[in-house]
C-alpha cells in the first residue's frame, strides 16, 4: 500500500515536471520564432524604403509577409509535436485545407486591418493614454493586458454564438471535425469582427510598450494554436485547468454533444467560464468528435469564401 502510493506521487510529480519541461521548450521555441518573424519584417521594411512604393503598400506586404511567415512556424511547431506523437500518416487529409483556409484569412484580414490603420493614422486618431502613466502597474501591465484581452474575447465569443448573423461566421471555425493545431481556421469574416471590435479599442486605449506586450503576444499566439491541438502530450495536468483553458477542455467546447452547448468560451483563462456559468470541466482527458451535427463539412476554397452569405448559412 505505502509502496503504491509512493509510485503514484512519483507519477504525478513526473507529470508535472514534464508538463513544466514541455512547455518551457515550446516557449523558448516559439519566442525564437519570433523574434526572427520581426528580424524578418525589419529587413523587408528596410529593403522596401528604396522602392517607389508608397507606404500604406509597404506596410501591406510587411504585414502579410510577417503574418503569415509566423503562423506557418508557429502551426509548423504544433504539427511536429502532434505528428511525432501520434504517429499520423496522411498529411495531406489532416493539415492541407487547415492550411490553405488559414493563410486566406490571414491575408484578408492583415489588409483590412493595414487599411483601418492607416485611416485612422489619416484622422490623427492616438491611444487615448500611454503606459507611463501607470506608474508601479506597469510592472503588472502584461497581466492586466491579458485579463482585459481574455475578458473581451469571452464575451465576443459568447456574441458569435448568440446571434444568427454572427454565428454565420463563426460555424464555419465549429464545423471542422478533427480539429488540429494548423486545422483550427475561422473566417476571415470573425477575424475581421475581432479586428473592430478587439484590436482596435485596445489600440486606441492605451500605447503599450513593446518589451512589455512581446511576453503577452507569445503566449496568445501559442494559446491560440495550442488549444486546438490533440496532442495528449500537450495537455495540463487537471489542477491547472481551473486557471488556464488546456487543448482538452476546449475541445469540450468544439464537441458534438449537445450537452456541452453554451459552455467553455474562455479562450485563455478558464476562469471566465466559471465566474459567468459557462463551464464545463472535463472528467476525462479525452478529446471528443467535433464539428456540427447536420452541418455539411466545407468542400472548396470557394465554398470557404462564400458559404457565410448562402441561405444555408
Amino acid at each position: 500500500m505505502i509502496s503504491h502510493n509512493i509510485a503514484s506521487k512519483w507519477l504525478k510529480h513526473h507529470a508535472y515536471w514534464r508538463f513544466i519541461a514541455t512547455f518551457a521548450v515550446l516557449l523558448i521555441a516559439a519566442e525564437l520564432l519570433l523574434y526572427t518573424a520581426g528580424w524578418m519584417q525589419h529587413r523587408i521594411g528596410i529593403s522596401l524604403l528604396n522602392t517607389q512604393l508608397g507606404a500604406v503598400a509597404a506596410d501591406a506586404i510587411v504585414a502579410l509577409t510577417n503574418g503569415i511567415f509566423t503562423f506557418l512556424v508557429m502551426a509548423g511547431l504544433f504539427i511536429i509535436i502532434e505528428w511525432r506523437q501520434l504517429h499520423f500518416s496522411d498529411f495531406r487529409a489532416r493539415y492541407r485545407d487547415g492550411l490553405i483556409y488559414s493563410v486566406t484569412a490571414l491575408g484578408i484580414s492583415i489588409l483590412v486591418q493595414a487599411a483601418e490603420f492607416n485611416v485612422l493614422r489619416t484622422w490623427g486618431l492616438k491611444p487615448s493614454f500611454s503606459t507611463d502613466d501607470l506608474g508601479p502597474l506597469l510592472v503588472v501591465f502584461p497581466l492586466i493586458y491579458l485579463l482585459v484581452l481574455g475578458l473581451m474575447e469571452y464575451w465576443l465569443h459568447r456574441a458569435l454564438h448568440h446571434f444568427d448573423f454572427l454565428w454565420r461566421f463563426h460555424a464555419i471555425h465549429h464545423q471542422i471535425e478533427d480539429l488540429n493545431a494548423a486545422r483550427s481556421y475561422s473566417h476571415f469574416g470573425q477575424d475581421i469582427i475581432y479586428i473592430l471590435l478587439i484590436t482596435t479599442p485596445l489600440v486606441l486605449l492605451i500605447d503599450a510598450p513593446q518589451q512589455h506586450i512581446m511576453l503577452v503576444t507569445t503566449f496568445y499566439l501559442i494559446s491560440n494554436y495550442y488549444m486546438h491541438s490533440d496532442a495528449p502530450a500537450l495537455s495540463f495536468p487537471r489542477p491547472f485547468r481551473h486557471i488556464v483553458a488546456d487543448n482538452i477542455y476546449h475541445h469540450q467546447h468544439h464537441t458534438r454533444d449537445v450537452r456541452h452547448i453554451g459552455k467553455n468560451y474562455a479562450s485563455f483563462f478558464s476562469f471566465f467560464d466559471r465566474i459567468f456559468g459557462t463551464q464545463y470541466m472535463p472528467i476525462n482527458d479525452e478529446f471528443p468528435k467535433t464539428g456540427i451535427e447536420g452541418y455539411q463539412p466545407l468542400v472548396s476554397l470557394r465554398d470557404y469564401m462564400l458559404r457565410p452569405f448562402g441561405p444555408k448559412a
